[in-house]
């Protein structure tokens, strides 16, 4: 009798070793498979003029696990391009890795260098394979230190109204042969005028649609040269596309 319970005992024994072998199994199993879960989905926020595609494949993680994945490094790579100001990264377990990033804003194309440049002062190539068409393009040469304040300047513009400008020009205004205001711009707008502004009123620049539809109202639909360079509350227009005249400021 005792030998028989001593056997129903070892039976016993051996089936919770076994069970907690089992359990011991499961549990590396699914810390191994938490661990080691690959990146199901990249999801890619507030970028606008960077692809999603670029970012996944300059990033090369695909195959990583979302466990392994070192948000900082990401991070630090993605800073690395030019066009980007901020990132901030997301992750979750169930294998969605979210990138949201601020990108700088393209402020023009500057024709002479072949470099856009952007809101935050850099000047980069175009290896990125950007969209150009409709992107401001600046014709003609600047000083550099005129170049840089009407950069900065420009930030203050709104996006909105940057963006109907096609070409911008270099175009100190003069009295003869003498040069009296040398921080003067010309911009070509995509409705058919053309806009004059220095770097000291470019933020009039702002109120373009309002002052030209305050022009239409008295002149009907009327095209020319808004002059938006005096510190003159009344912004000065004429037909100058017709008359052939384009400085009158």
């Amino acid at each position: 009798m005792k030998e028989k319970t001593k056997k129903v005992k070892k039976r016993l024994r051996f089936k919770v070793i076994i069970v907690f072998i089992l359990i011991i199994y499961l549990l590396v199993s699914g810390v191994y498979y938490i661990i080691n879960k690959p990146i199901k989905t990249i999801e890619v926020l507030g970028n606008n003029y960077l692809k999603d595609s670029y970012i996944i494949n300059y990033l090369d993680i695909n195959k990583e696990s979302i466990f392994k994945v070192n948000k900082k490094k990401i991070k630090q790579k993605l800073l690395a391009i030019d066009l980007i100001e901020d990132v901030s990264i997301k992750k979750n377990y169930l294998g969605i890795l979210k990138i949201d990033i601020k990108e700088a804003d393209i402020l023009f194309y500057n024709a002479l260098d072949k470099k856009i440049v952007l809101s935050n002062g850099k000047e980069i190539d175009n290896d990125l394979n950007l969209e150009l068409l409709g992107m401001p393009t600046l014709t003609n040469y600047v000083k550099e230190d005129i170049l840089n304040d009407f950069t900065y300047k420009l930030t203050r513009v709104n996006k909105s109204i940057l963006s109907m400008v096609s070409e911008i020009e270099y175009d100190p205004s003069k009295v003869g042969d003498k040069i009296i205001d040398d921080k003067r711009f010309k911009l070509l707008m995509n409705d058919g005028n053309i806009v004059y502004i220095n770097t000291v009123n470019i933020e009039k620049f702002n109120d373009y649609l309002d002052i030209y539809e305050g022009i239409v109202s008295v002149n009907g639909d009327v095209k020319g040269c808004l002059y938006l360079d005096s510190s003159s509350e009344n912004n000065h227009f004429n037909n100058c596309l017709s008359s052939g005249s384009g400085d009158n400021g």
